[in-house]
């Protein structure tokens, strides 16, 4: 019989093999296939007969029509995920009225599945169900922040008290093309007037005729946020710095005051811009576009429907692949910015002077 030796991707033997179930292994192959990259190369560099030549173009055509039928497939399959949201609707809306309280679940709801329901309760047992004080599931979505790697790089102390508000995520879909709309629906509280925050992913799939080897299935090319109306003193995602100026020709200072970015989880309702013209990304904008439209797949495809496992940290898959640690660069960082501010002596765009510090300078 043959051996069943056979050598693995560093030339080491591993005998009788699922190769794929050995976790080295696999990571090894995966990283091997990450590193794969694919060359395209000109028809002219290609050292082929004129005949054959012409059976290539011949193929690449079937090849772009093959292309613009899956591209039609995932358009369907678009539709199909339009139209079962539908059903997942009225679940979702009975998740979200348990944990906020507005309902108590049933006997039976509160029995999990492969359990036996215990119908024998003592006195006391009732009474402390009766006392129970608490409504719903208190800081449902903001441990679900906590518990989930990439939101709470995002999340900031300050951010958390408008969490515990925060009643339910949604996900929409827009009448016409492709994308999807993430709203989060928050109760009544101190920080904004709104009740909807929303974040909407502008998608296609379509291949490019004149690059047909790009297409890789639906993207996103966009993503807009919405203006937050924030009460007065409570915008998390600015802060006031202050500083002393040194006046010219005077020899004094004077105290002036900057609003600048502050890092907050509220700042992904402020996505980058993408430029009408795409060869005008440069790496690190194309990097941050990157990440913006990452964490609104992950927030769609896994925390809407799995939010339960979040909540109880029960997640046991990677959690994201989000350019090992960058994924909060552009919701987060401004300490270049503060340090700019704290050196800069120079008189910059949108300072204010307090009324007595003007009167000061008058008398001067």
């Amino acid at each position: 019989m043959a051996s069943t030796e056979k050598k693995g991707v560093d030339g080491e033997e591993i005998d009788n093999f699922n190769a794929i179930q050995d976790p080295n292994t696999l990571a090894a192959l995966q990283e091997k296939l990450g590193q794969m990259t694919i060359k395209k190369p000109e028809l002219d560099e290609l050292d082929l007969p004129p005949a054959v030549r012409k059976r290539v173009n011949a193929i690449k055509n079937i090849q772009l029509e093959t292309t613009k039928i899956e591209a039609d497939f995932f358009q369907q399959v678009h539709r199909l995920e339009i139209e079962y949201s539908l059903k997942y609707a009225p679940l979702y809306k009975r998740r979200a009225e348990i944990v906020s309280g507005e309902v108590e679940p049933t006997a039976s709801e509160c029995v999990l599945f492969g359990e036996e329901q215990d119908n024998e309760k003592t006195d006391n047992e009732k009474q402390e169900n009766d006392n129970d004080s608490d409504k719903g599931i208190p800081g449902f979505w903001l441990t679900i922040f906590k518990n989930t790697e990439i939101l709470a790089e995002m999340t900031q102390p300050h951010d958390e008290p408008i969490l515990e508000a925060l009643r339910d995520i949604n996900v929409s879909f827009p009448e016409n093309g492709m994308g999807f709309v993430l709203e989060f629906v928050f109760t009544e509280n101190e920080y904004f007037e709104d009740s909807v925050l929303t974040k909407t992913y502008h998608m296609k799939s379509e291949p490019d005729e004149m690059d047909p080897v790009a297409f890789d299935g639906p993207e996103i090319i966009g993503s807009t946020g919405c203006n937050i109306n924030w009460k007065k003193g409570k915008n998390v995602t600015q802060k006031v710095v202050k500083k002393k100026q040194r006046m010219k020709g005077k020899g004094q200072t004077r105290i002036i005051q900057k609003t600048i970015k502050e890092d907050s989880f509220f700042n992904f309702f402020f996505p980058p811009s993408m430029p009408e013209d795409e060869e005008s990304v440069d790496e690190e904008l194309e990097a941050l576009l990157t990440t913006d439209f990452e964490i609104g797949q992950y927030i769609r495809e896994r925390i809407i429907p799995k939010a339960i496992w979040y909540f109880t940290n029960e997640v046991t898959d990677i959690e994201s692949d989000l350019d090992d640690g960058e994924s909060d660069e552009d919701y987060s960082d401004t300490s270049d910015y503060d340090e700019e501010c704290e050196n800069n002596e120079n008189i910059v765009a949108n300072e204010t002077v307090t009324d007595v510090q003007k009167e000061e300078c008058k008398q001067q």
